[in-house]
């Protein structure tokens, strides 16, 4: 019975760092390496033919997503000395009849209070949870 209360805990302990060593290499052409293999480490098992054209598709993927990057990281066509994009128009409150100093969100119809601001400030209804709901101040 002694023997039972130190020889489990033991085998507990030897299964569990025994789960915890990685078994495998790591592989020095990637993860993807294993689902695409390279027809030259294949042996014969295709033809030359086979590989020849692999390896032209390769290459013009290669070329391809080159080519994709320089269009996507290419600079701003417009130059460095030219003037900004136009300005985006906004929509502009209304005024609440009667109320001095309070407009309607003209996304959400709530009152806003906006007797500090200047008029034709830009400016965003703190409670309107979408922040590209920006408007003018009448």
């Amino acid at each position: 019975m002694n023997l039972n209360r130190f020889l489990l805990p033991l085998g507990l302990l030897c299964g569990l760092l025994s789960s915890c060593i990685y078994p495998y290499p790591a592989n020095p052409r990637g993860p993807l390496a294993a689902q695409s293999p390279d027809p030259a480490a294949l042996d014969g098992t295709i033809s030359s033919e086979e590989q020849q054209r692999i390896r032209e598709a390769r290459e013009e993927a290669r070329r391809d997503a080159e080519a994709r990057y320089n269009r996507e990281t290419a600079a701003d066509p417009r130059g460095p000395g030219s003037s900004p994009p136009p300005k985006r128009d906004y929509r502009t409150a209304v005024t609440i009849p009667g109320k001095e100093g309070f407009v309607f969100n003209p996304f959400t119809n709530d009152p806003v209070d906006v007797r500090a601001i200047p008029p034709g400030t830009l400016v965003r209804d703190p409670n309107d949870p979408d922040p590209e709901h920006k408007f003018r101040v009448p």
